[in-house]
């Protein structure tokens, strides 16, 4: 093995040298500098480093050794003729491994070089095998994630195959059933894909296929899954759909994209595509009853004259076109003023005072009579009239919210829900909040407005960059519905909220449910401790009541107390002129 004996004086070098010469190649630096040259060009595999030398002493050559990625492995063994401690304290600082003292003993010469090459050959072996192991552990990882694929992914369009589409279907059907919400499973079936594959040729249908998949996934958002599950046949799952006309809008677009003409062998090819539609939890609350209806649907768009779309049955497409109608209904309700606010008082338990209100929309249709919001904001947030419709409930209640500050209530905190699409058009609800704040007069410190853990999804920078400006208005933020998602401790963590509101589904098994009672037991306790309040929502039993008093809520929200109240009948309670329900006990 190679040794460099590094010294200043010749005839301590030739000493050395004679002692190794014979079972090591030897090469040698008479001065720190060339030591640090020949170490990088030769890669010694061990180096006798005298500490004394003119300009440049060995503790300075050994650290730099140690620091540079080329040398930092080879063993330094330091020889001195200082007698001194301290000089061994120095050395090993600097990442000697060994210390020789001058004159030096040819047998323990011998002895210490030898033990440290050996040490070396084995440290540059358990290297070599470790970077074995990982290779192997590499390949292993790729051949599984190769097998993964084969096993979950179709081999012709890479999309996924039946069974991560099972697999996925059962994750969507779970998460709807948690999060209570919807979705659409799509069949969509290619019309003239066996005249195709008859005409041109397989390896023109698989081209076919290929560039189906590419334009289905161009038209589906990527949290949305599109499989092949054999064949011509494709399915679609669209998360998280606010209302079914979402799912007729993809649908034609699809449609759309299909009857594009396809070059196939030079030749331009136009097909067409028929679309099933099933809707969860409205046809099916399980995956077998979802694609069966789904692809009893594709069947009636083809017996239909193909090249269309078609919902489960005919009653959901009346119901479709029953919505379209409600639409336009709802874009003239804005202008003949049909919507309208009640208001829902918010009590503090600690001193059974009314300390806020929440604004709820209703709407007085003509012929419906009054419509609760779940049965017009879904449609309303899928048409885009959300914005509007946010825009006014905002603006009036702020209004309504000055007209009893005037009547000697300035103190009172109002509440105002806003919509996801609301929080997406970020920079224009930052401008429409502030427009509003200044239109009114109405003090944004009074001001909470009420998010859900939803409207998170998607992008969280900039829903943190929204709050922090809305926060900076002097705006308070309010998280609804609390624990009914799976972000609730992060979003407090990482967002600008004060306020959290626990969701009425813990509050109604209050006295009957331990585990609804631990929960919010816990959330309060938590929220104290992050310096946040708790609003518990629903409370409609003195039992209840008693129960989160003792828990140490703060404000409490439900019929309890008051049902939510027109504008009048909230001042006429504000006055004293209209009795509080059950908390007039409080």
């Amino acid at each position: 093995m190679t040794i460099l004996i590094v010294d200043d004086a010749p005839d301590n070098i030739r000493m050395l040298a004679n002692i190794l010469i014979q079972d090591h190649h030897v090469i040698f630096a008479t001065s720190g500098q060339q030591a640090m040259e020949s170490a990088v060009a030769n890669r010694p595999d061990l180096i006798l480093l005298d500490v004394m030398m003119p300009e440049i002493d060995g503790f300075f050559v050994c650290s730099w050794l140690r620091e540079n990625e080329k040398t930092c492995d080879i063993p330094v063994i330091m020889i001195t003729a200082m007698n001194d401690s301290s000089a061994e304290t120095r050395g090993f600082a600097a990442g000697a491994v060994d210390f020789l003292t001058k004159p030096v003993n040819p047998p323990v010469v011998r002895a210490r070089v030898t033990a440290h090459l050996v040490l070396k050959k084995q440290r540059d072996e358990l290297v070599r095998l470790n970077e074995q192991l990982q290779e192997e552990i590499m390949e292993c990882t790729r051949l599984e994630e190769k097998l993964r694929e084969q096993a979950e992914f179709d081999e012709l369009t890479g999309l996924p195959n039946r069974k991560l589409f099972n697999d996925r279907l059962h994750q969507a059907i779970l998460m709807g059933e948690r999060k209570q919400r919807n979705f659409a499973l799509m069949f969509v079936d290619l019309d003239r894909f066996k005249w195709v594959n008859d005409t041109l040729g397989h390896d023109a249908g698989d081209t076919l296929l290929i560039e189906v998949a590419r334009r289905i996934k161009g038209v589906v958002r990527k949290s949305d899954t599109v499989a092949r599950l054999g064949g011509d046949e494709f399915t679609v799952i669209l998360l998280d759909i606010l209302h079914e006309s979402m799912a007729e809008l993809v649908a034609r677009k699809i449609l759309e994209e299909l009857c594009t003409p396809f070059l196939l062998k030079g030749e331009e090819v136009v097909i067409s595509g028929s679309v099933g539609v099933s809707l969860f939890p409205a046809d099916g609350s399980n995956a077998q009853e979802l694609v069966k209806n789904a692809d009893s649907a594709m069947y009636q768009a083809k017996h239909s004259g193909r090249n269309t779309f078609r919902f489960f049955s005919d009653e959901i497409d009346s119901k479709a076109h029953q919505r379209m109608k409600l639409e336009g209904e709802m874009r003239l309700a804005i202008q003949k003023e049909e919507f309208f606010l009640d208001y829902q008082p918010k009590i503090r338990l600690s001193t059974g005072r009314m300390t806020g209100v929440e604004a709820l929309v209703r709407w007085n249709h003509p012929k419906e009579g009054v419509l609760s919001p779940n049965q017009f904001i879904p449609l309303a947030e899928g048409s885009g009239l959300i914005l509007l419709m946010g825009a006014w409930v905002l603006r009036t209640a702020c209004r309504d919210a000055m007209c009893w500050a005037n009547e000697g209530f300035a103190d009172l905190k109002l509440s105002v829900n806003l919509s996801a699409l609301q929080f997406r058009e970020g920079e224009k609800l930052l401008q429409m909040v502030e427009e509003t704040l200044q239109e009114t007069g109405f003090p944004a410190g009074n001001l909470e407005l009420e998010i859900t853990e939803s409207m998170m999804i998607g992008n969280m920078e900039q829903v943190s960059i929204t709050l922090q400006k809305l926060r900076g208005m002097g705006v308070n933020i309010s998280m609804d519905d609390f624990g009914t998602g799976y972000s609730s401790l992060a979003l407090l963590k990482d967002l600008p909220i004060q306020v959290i509101k626990i969701d009425r589904s813990f509050v109604r098994d209050l006295e009957k449910d331990d585990k609804s009672a631990d929960f919010t037991s816990a959330i309060i306790s938590m929220a104290k401790q992050l310096g946040l309040k708790v609003v518990v929502e629903g409370v409609e039993t003195a039992a209840q009541l008693q129960i989160l008093r003792e828990q140490g809520g703060d404000e409490i929200q439900g019929f309890f107390f008051s049902p939510p109240l027109g504008r009048g009948a909230f001042l006429d309670l504000l006055q004293g002129q209209l009795p509080m329900g059950g908390g007039a006990s409080l």
